[in-house]
């Protein structure tokens, strides 16, 4: 079972919830929360979406998005975005 790493005051809504089921699919590692920003767009329901692999590999660079406010995470495994991508789906539908 992977962690969740809570070093941050704040996190948007709902975030700390789908991480750590995320945390608990085979084969993820950490789950990063970091930097939150503020938008214009607003995203009515939460939102995990994973966007690129780390440059240094070993892991993905997703985004959540609630609302006006969007926080990256940093998601460190072994899996393809495939798969992350599927548990991420399955986490959100229930």
């Amino acid at each position: 079972m992977g962690r969740v790493v809570v070093t941050h005051s704040t996190y948007i809504p709902g975030l700390l919830k789908v991480l750590r089921k995320l945390a608990a699919v085979e084969g993820i590692t950490t789950c990063t929360p970091a930097v939150i920003r503020h938008g214009a767009a607003n995203a009515e329901t939460f939102q995990l979406r994973i966007t690129r692999p780390l440059p240094q590999g070993g892991g993905f660079k997703a985004v959540a998005r609630k609302g006006r406010s969007s926080q990256e995470v940093f998601i460190t495994t072994k899996l393809d975005k495939a798969v992350i991508q599927k548990a991420v789906r399955r986490i959100l539908d229930r």
